[in-house]
């Protein structure tokens, strides 16, 4: 059975319940680090492409309008997860004493 979670960064809940404490921590750790990046990350890349003013040319058209917030969620995504700041760091620590 799959979970949100699941959905979310491709972990498998059923085998993380299973897995060591250091698994856990790892994954919790990636987690953190996607929804830090995410939240932040994300709200910046929007905010870019709203005030991008609009030329004849470097313009990917039709699809970079359909799928940009998709873009923009995948690059923010990618960037949360080598990011180790104050923010990622202390919601690892309030959660890492529960895995």
């Amino acid at each position: 059975m799959s979970t949100a979670i699941d959905n979310v960064v491709g972990i498998d809940t059923i085998r993380l319940a299973q897995a060591g404490r250091a698994e856990r921590q790892a994954a919790l750790r990636q987690i953190v680090q996607e929804v830090v990046g995410t939240t932040f990350f994300g709200e910046m890349l929007k905010i870019a492409r709203s005030t991008a003013g609009k030329s004849k040319f470097g313009r990917g058209g039709r699809g970079e309008q359909v799928f940009g917030a998709q873009l923009d969620q995948e690059l923010a995504r990618c960037a949360g997860q080598g990011l180790r700041n104050g923010l990622s760091e202390a919601m690892y620590n309030r959660f890492a004493g529960r895995v």
